[in-house]
């Protein structure tokens, strides 16, 4: 047996989900050069394109801010039990251990000694989240067949570089208990090596996801069809854009509680009569529902709007940018508009009547604790 046949596989756990083959949960999609069964859409997908150079998003925003604010409540709830661990400590030596016993003093110092761990990558989750790259772009290079990961690496930003007619292009479903009803969809480009195991390059799996990981997998489909209509056909083969990406976020962003606003309630007033007769009650019931849960919603959505803010731009290397302005100069597609519109009357009076409930709920719950 030679030595990489007595190496075991690592099991590594990344922002892909699982990469180790015998729990991953990937279904191969068709070769780049047939498609996938899906009509091609570049809605909320694409940032900037030319004639030869595509650049998408990975979705990295898509949860900013959510996984900021509950490391942050993490670490406020670590170091006020630090302090009472230091206290406990300190009393301790004044006649507590005599009292108690020394169980307790190894129970303080033991949970002093784990707790440094806990806050110190309670601390990172914190930063990256808040004042980490907003996203990690992908680029398509129609002209060398090559797709452009950016990466940001201890020397700046270093792209990786992964060949167009050698990637394998994977449907994922990642769930997590108790939500297995309800998985999340994405599609991956994956560099494997012959064992079919994913390559990598400084401790980064070579592996692009094309979008924001979203329930509905046509979706991701459909994303993943206007990538490879464009490398293999070319932008005239696309269909019109609607709405492209934006590194800065409005408004909006602060108040339309996980975009239930701007997903389900944006286009209503024009849509059909009949459609509007037969979706009113559900729209109805959705208002009413986040109305009684704004409170509990609403701090998630602000912590998201800051992040949003707050969250640095990618910049890439001079090289990457003379390569792509080859093909005229980098645009957001055209007569598309921002994915960030301003918001319309309805929409505002919907955030209001949201943000109107988490007011009056915590001006209540101020009253009830100063009394």
């Amino acid at each position: 047996m030679t030595d990489n046949a007595k190496k075991k596989p690592r099991r590594v756990l990344s922002a892909f989900g699982s990469l180790d083959k015998k729990v991953r949960n990937w279904k191969y999609l068709p070769g780049i050069r047939q498609s996938c069964g899906a009509s091609p859409r570049g809605e909320e997908l694409v940032y900037r394109m030319n004639e030869t150079m595509l650049e998408v998003g990975q979705g990295a925003s898509a949860f900013r801010g959510y996984i900021g604010l509950a490391f942050g409540a993490g670490l406020v709830a670590l170091l006020f039990a630090v302090v009472l661990l230091l206290h406990g400590a300190i009393s301790g030596s004044e006649g507590i251990v005599e009292s108690v016993g020394w169980g307790f003093a190894v129970v303080i110092w033991t949970g002093l000694i784990l707790s440094v761990p806990s806050i110190l990558w309670c601390t990172f989750m914190f930063i990256n989240d808040f004042f980490g790259y907003v996203d990690a772009p992908l680029r398509f290079d129609r002209s060398r067949r090559k797709i452009y990961i950016w990466a940001n690496r201890k020397g700046g930003a270093q792209p990786l570089e992964l060949d167009w007619d050698e990637i394998k292009p994977v449907a994922q479903s990642a769930s997590a208990p108790p939500y297995q009803f309800n998985a999340f969809q994405s599609v991956l480009l994956v560099d494997e090596d012959e064992n079919g195991d994913v390559r990598f390059e400084e401790k980064l799996p070579r592996i692009g996801q094309i979008g924001a990981a979203v329930l509905d997998r046509q979706h991701t489909l459909a994303a993943y069809e206007f990538v490879r209509v464009f490398m293999e056909q070319g932008p005239q083969a696309l269909p019109p854009v609607k709405e492209h990406l934006t590194w800065r976020v409005g408004p909006r962003s602060f108040v339309d509680i996980f975009g239930l606003i701007k997903g389900t309630m944006r286009d209503w007033p024009r849509r059909p009569q009949h459609e509007r007769r037969r979706t009113a009650g559900w729209l109805i019931t959705g208002v009413i529902a986040m109305t009684v849960f704004a409170p509990v919603m609403l701090p998630l959505q602000l912590a998201q709007g800051i992040a949003l803010r707050t969250t640095r731009i990618p910049v890439w290397p001079e090289n990457y940018e003379r390569m792509a302005a080859e093909g005229g100069p980098l645009v957001p597609p055209r007569g598309s508009v921002p994915n960030d519109s301003p918001m319309l009357l309805h929409e505002k009076l919907i955030a209001a009547l949201w943000v109107g409930s988490a007011l009056v709920v915590y001006a209540l719950i101020a009253r009830a604790w100063m009394h």
